[in-house]
């Protein structure tokens, strides 16, 4: 186990070896932190044509990447850690089929939601219809009288004599409501 300063300089060469697209990426404090606390190491180098895996990194300085790679917070920095690299594909799978069934579910809810809503109007809706139909009844009856009515004053107005009715209706005339 190397200490946290000869981790540092693990740490330094690795980021050395970015892209610098990729390096840019890293917060400059981070980067001004191992500057300043790294310590040299000549029993250590890395091969850039060897991947990460493969060669002898110490558990801090993975650590140390780790972190690094958590705190940048993008899949854009490809630094690669001993650690298996078919177990970091298989996690990464299981997370994504994850986030999927998590999208899924949300997209489920949601529509559960809007059903529950669209379902809750469906007795308004009743009442409504009910309601409107007894309004419609309602008029109907109204009709109904009013046309009796009418029939029975016409059927008055015609018993009146015609001089009569002269007289008194004065140019209007009278007309019963259609059936």
């Amino acid at each position: 186990m190397l200490s946290k300063a000869k981790a540092m300089y693990q740490v330094k060469l690795i980021l050395d070896y970015l892209p610098d697209e990729e390096y840019k990426l890293i917060p400059q404090e981070t980067i001004d932190y191992i500057e300043d606390n790294f310590e040299y190491d000549e029993n250590f180098t890395i091969n850039p044509s060897i991947p990460l895996e493969n060669q002898k990194i110490d558990d801090k300085a993975c650590e140390l990447l780790d972190k690094i790679v958590k705190s940048v917070g993008s899949a854009k920095l490809l630094v690669k850690t001993k650690k298996n690299s078919e177990s970091d594909e298989y996690v990464e799978k299981v997370k994504e089929t994850n986030t999927d069934i998590e999208r899924e579910n949300i997209r489920l809810n949601n529509l559960v939601e809007m059903l529950k809503k669209e379902n809750s109007k469906i007795p308004k809706a009743k009442d409504l219809l009910e309601e409107y139909k007894i309004a419609l009844k309602q008029r109907d009856e109204e009709i109904e009288n009013l046309k009796a009515k009418n029939k029975q004053l016409y059927d008055n107005l015609q018993k009146i004599p015609k001089f009569l009715r002269k007289i008194f209706i004065k140019e209007t005339k009278v007309k019963l409501l259609n059936k």
